[in-house]
């Protein structure tokens, strides 16, 4: 029997859904290793295609057949192709997923909510207002030594003070944040 004409399956002369199945079964093992190499081409992958090759096997027989078919290679081409797709799906998994919740935790955001960028802000704030009540010369050490990271000869160097009087001047801009924080 001639593959290129058309193929029907439910010929009312036949009466056998089976013979269509079995038809198009025999065009995949006709026509092989064309379709393996036509397969391999998509899938970059011969053991894919030949295993997406056997399951079509087992799809042909399985599934219901259409009434007639065109062109029985293309039928069978395109039924391992559904089956890579089918396969390539499979191997992402959460992807699909039903529970999209689960899968949602997995990806945790870094960043802080709402509430504490509100309380940074507050804490930044009466920082802030504490820092007003310091006299200029403290404002000055604290910030460089604490904000600007200056090194404690550079701040005495730029303040034309000892090393001892800028820790204890930033001792004493620590303890009046501190109580005025409290």
């Amino acid at each position: 029997m001639d593959m290129s004409i058309q193929l029907c399956l439910a010929s009312s002369e036949e009466g056998d859904a089976g013979h269509g199945v079995a038809l198009l079964r025999d065009c995949l093992v006709a026509n092989y290793q064309r379709l393996h190499r036509r397969l391999l081409r998509r899938l970059g992958c011969a053991d894919q295609a030949s295993d997406c090759l056997h399951d079509a096997w087992l799809r042909l027989g399985d599934g219901a057949v259409p009434d007639a078919v065109d062109s029985p290679e293309a039928y069978v081409f395109r039924v391992a192709c559904n089956v890579a797709v089918d396969r390539l799906r499979a191997d992402r998994p959460g992807q699909y997923s039903g529970d999209a919740a689960v899968e949602l935790e997995s990806f945790a955001d870094p960043s802080p909510g709402p509430e504490p960028i509100a309380e940074a802000r507050s804490g930044l704030l009466a920082v802030e207002r504490a820092m007003r009540g310091l006299p200029h010369r403290h404002q000055a050490i604290f910030m460089g030594l604490r904000i600007h990271e200056l090194t404690r000869d550079e701040v005495a160097a730029r303040h034309g003070l000892s090393l001892r009087r800028v820790d204890t001047t930033l001792r004493q801009a620590l303890a009046h944040c501190a109580q005025s924080l409290r």
